[in-house]
Order: C-alpha cells, then structure tokens, then sequence
C-alpha cells in the first residue's frame, strides 16, 4: 500500500515534467557556427577584429569580449603550421595590459598578451619546447 501511495503522490510531478519536455533538445549544426563562436559565451561587438603582424611572417586577428574577459584570435602561423587557426582564450585587463590564457589543451598552452598597438603570442607545450611571435598593428 506504501508504495502505490508514492506511485500516486509522484504522479502529478512526473506529469508536469513530461508535458514541459514537449521537444528534445537538438545539438547546434557544426556548418551553420563557426568554431571559434560555438565554444564562446561572452558577448563581442559587431567590429572587426584587430589585425596583427607579426614576425616569423605570421598573423593574427584579434577580438576581444565586450567584458573584456575574453580574446578570440584567428592566428596563421607558418613555423606552426596554422592557417587561420581559430583559438579563444580568456583573461582579464589590468590598467592598459591585456593577458589571456588557453590550458584547456594538455599538449599545450597559449597566451596572448596586449599593450596598445602591441602583441605577443606564446605557445609552450607539454614537452617544454616554446614558440613565441612579437606583433603589431
């Protein structure tokens, strides 16, 4: 008898989430999102990025999040062979310098640091080897 009590006491409840559930969630199509804007919940203006020069003839589009909490960078990297490689990284800006970090990937972690019309991009993977660029506008 106890347990058709709770059959009939969880009834209402289990009816109430079934009629909420009307449809099933579907995952967002990966060819309508680009990548580096489907792993992102910071807002970013509608302007274009910043583009970079950098040495070792690579290149570097940057944009940061409204909040500035965030930096997505489009980066070709011949000596890497990037082309275009979408990348986001978060971070934070403290007086005019500004510093993100990605070590989401074990192999390695990249950082992108900001002053003015300045940037340097570093990568330093698991086995210690380094790779930076100096940058400019």
């Amino acid at each position: 008898m106890k347990t058709l009590t709770k059959i009939a006491t969880a009834l209402p409840a289990l009816a109430l989430l079934s009629a909420c559930a009307t449809t099933a969630p579907t995952a967002p199509n990966g060819s309508d999102t680009p990548a580096s804007e489907s792993v992102t919940d910071a807002a970013y203006d509608r302007m274009a990025p910043a583009p970079y020069t950098c040495t070792d003839d690579s290149k570097i589009m940057a944009k940061q999040s409204i909040n500035k909490k965030q930096v997505m960078l489009n980066a070709t990297l011949p000596k890497v062979k990037w082309t275009e490689q979408p990348i986001i990284l978060n971070g934070e800006v403290q007086g005019d310098v500004a510093s993100y970090v990605n070590d989401s990937n074990p192999e390695a972690v990249y950082a992108w640091h900001m002053k003015g019309d300045k940037g340097i991009f570093a990568i330093k993977w698991a086995n210690g080897k380094e790779y930076q660029v100096n940058c400019q506008i």
